[in-house]
């Protein structure tokens, strides 16, 4: 049996910034949902004595999405030590405060995002976990990591006893 590939004679492009940008839109207001849906008083316990709290997994949606538009805008940042994580896990003991930053790092990345030009896209940059990455990849990996984090928001509203999926309406 002889497999045959055939390359794709698609001739219109896609458009990566709008699909990433839209795809961010739709995860931020899905964790934002989520976020609104954990009681206060359940925003900053840990389960099992073990769990991350729901502030500091937000915050570190929050931090990776900052980091990566520093490196969309050329500068990406260092931080080994994770003080951006560990100032914004603080900041976001209040839930308010943590909805308004994500929505604000959120349009931040979305205007870097835009603006970067191919060039800088395709560079290779040292990523937050060491290794060399492209901005495009760490970009893309940005985004999907607030959905990761929405998943542990999700598990935290289920061992609450809450079943519900805030974010679809």
């Amino acid at each position: 049996m002889t497999l045959e590939f055939q390359m794709s004679t698609t001739t219109e492009a896609i458009d990566t910034r709008a699909y990433l940008n839209g795809w961010l839109s739709a995860l931020t207001g899905m964790i934002t949902a989520d976020i609104n849906a954990i009681p206060d008083d359940k925003w900053t316990a840990t389960f099992g004595g073990c769990t991350r709290p729901a502030n500091a997994l937000v915050a570190d949606a929050v931090s990776t999405l900052l980091w990566t538009t520093g490196a969309l805008n050329g500068n990406a940042p260092s931080d080994p030590e994770g003080a951006a994580m560990k100032q914004l896990t603080a900041d976001f003991e209040n839930k308010g405060v943590a909805i308004a930053r994500i929505a604000e790092a959120a349009e931040e990345f979305k205007t870097a995002l835009t603006g970067a030009s191919d060039e800088t896209l395709n560079s290779t940059v040292p990523a937050p976990w060491g290794m060399p990455t492209p901005v495009l990849t760490i970009a893309h990996i940005a985004v999907s990591h607030i959905w990761y984090h929405d998943g542990q928001l999700n598990y935290i509203q289920c061992l609450l006893g809450d079943d519900k999926i805030h974010w679809m309406g």
